[in-house]
Parts: C-alpha cells; sequence; structure tokens
C-alpha cells in the first residue's frame, strides 16, 4: 500500500485511513480540484468529509491512500457513484470568492500552482489519469454555484469523464469550487512548462507597490520596512486604533503595528491564525473600506429557530442566505425550515466552518446568524 502514498506527503498528520476506510479504487482515473474556503487546514470532522490531499503552500496532506474513496463529494441515494468513482479528491487551502480567507485561487501565479502541479504530475504519472481537462467551463464564483450554468456534469458524463475536473462539475453537488481556476497554466506546469519565477518556487514579486492593493505578506514582517506599513497604520488609525500609536504609524514594521492589527482582526470576529497581527488580503480590504461610523445593531437568533420547525425570523434567515449569495432556496420565503434552507445553512457553514458544529452543519447558531447579517449587507 505504501506505493499508494506520495513521497512529498505529510501522511501522518491528518491520515484518516483507520478512522474512515473508503473503497479501494482499482484504476483511479479523475482528479477533482476543491477550495477549502478557509486560510488554514481544514479538521474535516477528523476524516468524515476529508478529501485525499489537501495543500497549502508547499505542504501536501494526504488524509486517505491515493487509490481509497474520499469523502468530500455529497454522494446521494439513487444516482451515480461520486466518492467511490475511481476520483482522487484535492481541497486546495484558500478560497474561490474574490476577498474571501486565504489566497485567492483563480489568480494562482505558478509559485501558489507549484506544489499542486508536482502533486498531479505523480498521480498522472502513477494512475492512468490523462492530463487534460473538462470540457466543461471553469465558472467564476458565484456563478458557479448550482447547475444552470451549464458547468455541471450530466450523470453518463461524470461516468464516462476521465481528467481533472473542479467541484463545481460533479453531479449530485452543488458546490462551485474551485471558480474560474486556472486549469490551462497547472496543466502546461505538468507538462512540464517551465514557470515563469524562472523555475524558483518563492512567489513573485511585483516590481513597484501601486499603494493601495493589498502588497503581499512579505510587506509585513516584523523589523522590515515597506511602504505598505504606512498605510497600514494609517488606515489603523483612522479605524479607530490610534491608541497603539504613541508615535507615527512609520514605515517600518513593529511589535505596535502588530498588536493594533490583531485588535482590529478580533474586532471582525476572527480568531486563531486569522488573528495573529499579520494582515491578509481580507484585513487589508476591511481596512481599506471606509471606517463605521457607528456599532451596527443585528438581530438576535430566536430559540425557537431550528432545523425542521416553523417560525416567523426563518423567513428573515432564507432573507440573508439569498443576499450572502448561500442561495438559491426553492420555495422560500416561507417561514417553515426545511430541506433547501438546512443546505443553505451548511453551504454558509462551509464558508465559516469555525461557526460550524460538525463537517455538515445545517443549524444555524446566534454567532452564525449575526455573521450571515454583516455578510448580507
Amino acid at each position: 500500500m505504501t506505493a499508494h502514498i506520495y513521497p512529498k506527503a505529510d501522511a501522518k498528520t491528518q491520515w484518516f485511513h483507520t478512522a474512515y476506510r473508503g473503497d479501494t479504487m482499482p484504476h483511479p482515473n479523475v482528479i477533482v480540484l476543491h477550495t477549502t474556503e478557509g486560510s488554514s487546514f481544514p479538521s474535516y470532522g477528523g476524516g468524515s468529509s476529508a478529501p485525499t490531499f489537501t495543500i497549502k503552500g508547499g505542504t501536501v496532506r494526504q488524509h486517505f491512500y491515493a487509490n481509497e474513496s474520499a469523502r468530500a463529494l455529497v454522494n446521494a441515494a439513487g444516482g451515480v457513484q461520486t466518492n467511490t468513482l475511481n476520483a482522487v479528491q484535492i481541497e486546495l487551502v484558500g478560497t474561490c470568492d474574490k476577498g474571501g480567507p486565504g489566497l485567492y485561487w483563480p489568480g494562482a501565479d505558478d509559485a501558489d500552482l507549484a506544489a499542486l502541479a508536482e502533486l498531479v504530475k505523480w498521480l498522472t504519472d502513477t494512475y492512468p489519469i490523462p492530463v487534460a481537462s473538462t470540457s466543461k467551463p471553469w465558472l467564476s464564483y458565484p456563478s458557479s454555484y448550482g447547475s444552470a450554468r451549464g458547468q455541471r456534469m450530466s450523470f453518463s458524463e461524470w461516468e464516462n469523464f476521465n481528467g481533472i475536473c473542479g467541484h463545481q462539475h460533479v453531479p449530485e453537488n452543488d458546490h462551485g469550487d474551485p471558480g474560474s481556476f486556472p486549469i490551462k497554466r497547472l496543466i502546461e506546469l505538468v507538462k512540464g512548462a517551465k514557470p515563469s519565477t524562472g523555475g524558483s518556487t518563492a512567489p513573485s514579486k511585483p516590481a513597484a507597490w501601486d499603494g493601495k492593493s493589498f502588497p503581499g505578506a512579505s510587506a509585513f514582517v516584523l523589523g522590515k520596512s515597506h511602504p505598505a506599513v504606512t498605510v497600514l497604520g494609517q488606515r489603523l488609525v483612522a479605524h479607530g486604533y490610534g491608541r497603539f500609536y504613541s508615535v507615527g504609524p512609520g514605515p517600518t514594521f513593529g511589535q505596535t503595528d502588530k498588536n493594533a492589527t490583531q485588535a482590529f482582526q478580533k474586532a471582525q470576529g476572527w480568531s486563531g491564525t486569522d488573528a495573529d497581527g499579520y494582515p491578509g488580503s481580507s484585513t487589508w480590504s476591511r481596512l481599506m473600506a471606509a471606517p463605521k461610523t457607528a456599532a451596527k445593531t443585528y438581530l438576535s437568533l430566536s430559540s425557537g429557530v431550528k432545523p425542521g420547525v416553523k417560525h416567523a425570523q426563518v423567513k428573515k434567515l432564507q432573507t440573508f442566505l439569498i443576499k450572502a449569495g448561500y442561495g438559491p432556496i426553492k420555495g422560500a420565503v416561507t417561514d417553515f425550515y426545511g430541506a433547501e434552507t438546512q443546505a443553505a445553512v451548511a453551504r454558509f457553514h462551509k464558508k465559516n466552518p469555525k461557526l460550524a458544529s460538525k463537517s455538515y452543519d445545517p443549524a444555524i447558531g446566534a454567532k452564525g446568524f449575526i455573521e450571515l447579517q454583516k455578510e448580507a449587507e
């Protein structure tokens, strides 16, 4: 079985084969790409919803043998097989939604694609997987959500497909990841194209910063100077965090900048690595937005709003879900918290896993209800 372990993978940290042993797939011939919609390695509910591999930066974690069925796809009763139909599944830590958490994969450069390209080359060399994309379009999110725009395969198309596709293409599923992924460039790299960085795996650096867009994490290193650090401090002051600065702000990223940034991140409701004091693209985007002049009041969730029940506030819940892009909800707007509403809430939790109590969570919580309202603004 060791032949089915990718040589460069960490197959220990999140190895789920023992807890969730899958079916042996005699001839893997499909690769399905996902995005996690987060900035760190997901827990996958201890393995209950895990893919075959997860990639973050240059790190590849393997969760199951490469010829063993994984668990990241919906596999509805009475239709086609999805997880077990010779499919190797790869989750990419980051987002397909512009402005979302972590790396924006539709904008990935050669350095970002390097680890994935190496893994795909190993898979296609080891198994009868063609180095070819589905002919279906790789739509940008949220247009890629659902099945109304021609990107989703039919049952027969899926059963006869060999090659590389995205979650947005798999039948019985409605997710839209990995969006408008640069599949053409990935295939070029797998086939041996020279990386645009000249063979280096270090991210390319722009020749000059435009003074407004996110400059990249390399701009914010303790003790290092960058013009963006001054802008960071100015925006923190504008958002009410001037109390951290006795002098400045200045161009050198110091502990004061880090502390002020962390306070701002925690005020967004973030925690863990999302509130470590180092600006990411989401932090930068919110700082560049106009400061809110007054704290907004949000609706509190009624204790009577639960899956399977009727409650007047369910209408509000459905409205917020649709406005925030987690629809469609068939039959909305009603006071019934039915299967359609539960599925929409589960989609919200996939994008906001820290607000979920389990891998597939159809029940909105008090904190999630407030975050949903913010997203719906």
